[in-house]
């Protein structure tokens, strides 16, 4: 009778645990439902995307000092294809100084793009492939309709080389929203970037961020990896697919971004915030001026100092961008300039001037 007892309990032990099991399962399945609504849409999401993006392989040839003889040099990333005309959306630093880029497809037909456009100060590519590709491309969203916290689903090609995990998808949620601060050397003007937490690795630069409806919503760009030795996880960010769209739209008309501008490339220069003996304040330094631009024609002069920008305190590249931006052609940018510097002696004026310009912007590629 003993024995028929422990035996019973042993087998309502079995059948409790079997029962919790089956309890942890569905409320596993119901927070599914929670989370993505009716049901996951994560592999329906993958099953329609993975085959419109791509990887994209750049090569250039370079000299080798260490093997004294040239060589060939390749980056990889991914890219996505959105339209039925054969292009592909993918990052300037994927391609940037590539001699031929070339994709690859998930089905494996490597194919050269034909030609690449780029706008490097927001880090994007469109290539154009010869013919369109046999897939569906990925429809357009809108970015500035993300909330924070809901589905945020990737899909690229990391790895390197021969090493690729082709058509990776990874998911997490939107961490975060107009991230300005994020900059790794990769905008050259200011980037209002869309943070996750789906796992972004090298390789995944140019591919697919998209949300529950399976929509193209970014650019996966860069990733924060450590800092003053601190390490961080789960930090990936994105260029929201309305800034791909204004500089996709331009690229294809006109194969650049047309920006109302002076004529000027500048360079930031460190230094006091006010002009003190032997030292040029900080500022953006004017190191070359295009022939015929608005800049030319105003007199001002390599090496002068822009320290303000319509009456704004400039010392970032991105401080005169952001003001540029919202402004057109025919606007006219007011300059406050040091000038410190003599070209001819190469050495500091013993009386540096202050000296005001106005500047009309206007198109000029």
């Amino acid at each position: 009778m003993k024995q028929q007892k422990t035996r019973l309990f042993t087998l309502l032990a079995a059948l409790i645990v079997c029962l919790a099991g089956i309890l942890s399962t569905a409320a596993q399945a119901q927070s599914y439902d929670v989370i993505y609504g009716q049901q996951n849409p994560i592999p329906d999401i993958a099953e329609r995307v993975r085959p419109a993006v791509v990887r994209v392989i750049s090569s250039r040839e370079t000299w080798s000092r260490q093997q004294g003889r040239r060589v060939e040099e390749s980056g990889y990333g991914s890219g996505v294809y959105i339209d039925g005309e054969g292009y592909v959306v993918t990052n300037y630093h994927v391609v940037s100084d590539a001699d031929v880029v070339e994709i690859e497809t998930l089905a494996g037909d490597r194919l050269t793009v034909q030609q690449v456009f780029s706008d490097d100060s927001t880090d994007l590519a469109l290539l154009r492939l010869e013919a369109p590709l046999d897939v569906t491309p990925v429809p357009l969203g809108d970015s500035d309709a993300l909330r924070i916290g809901e589905l945020a689903v990737v899909i690229g090609h990391p790895g390197m080389a021969d090493r690729v995990f082709f058509g990776t998808v990874t998911a997490g949620i939107v961490s975060g929203l107009d991230r300005r601060d994020v900059n790794a050397g990769n905008f050259g003007r200011t980037v209002n970037t869309i943070q996750v937490d789906a796992a972004i690795n090298p390789g995944n630069s140019g591919g697919a961020l998209l949300n529950a409806n399976g929509e193209l919503v970014g650019i996966p760009t860069l990733k924060a990896g450590s800092e003053y030795g601190e390490n961080y996880e789960g930090l990936g960010f994105c260029i929201p697919v309305n800034t791909v769209r204004e500089v996709v739209a331009q690229l294809k008309e006109y194969g650049v971004v047309r920006r109302p501008r002076m004529g000027i490339r500048i360079s930031e220069l460190d230094g006091p915030d006010e002009l003190i003996p032997g030292y040029p304040p900080a500022g953006l330094l004017v190191i070359e001026i295009e022939e015929g631009t608005p800049a030319a024609q105003s007199g001002l002069a390599l090496y002068d100092v822009i320290t303000h920008a319509n009456g704004t305190r400039v010392k970032q590249f991105t401080d005169l961008s952001d003001l540029t931006d919202t402004m057109s052609a025919g606007d006219v940018l007011h300059l406050t300039v040091c000038r410190c510097y003599d070209p001819a002696a190469q050495t500091l004026l013993d009386d540096p001037q202050t000296l005001e310009f106005d500047i009309e912007l206007k198109v000029l590629d």
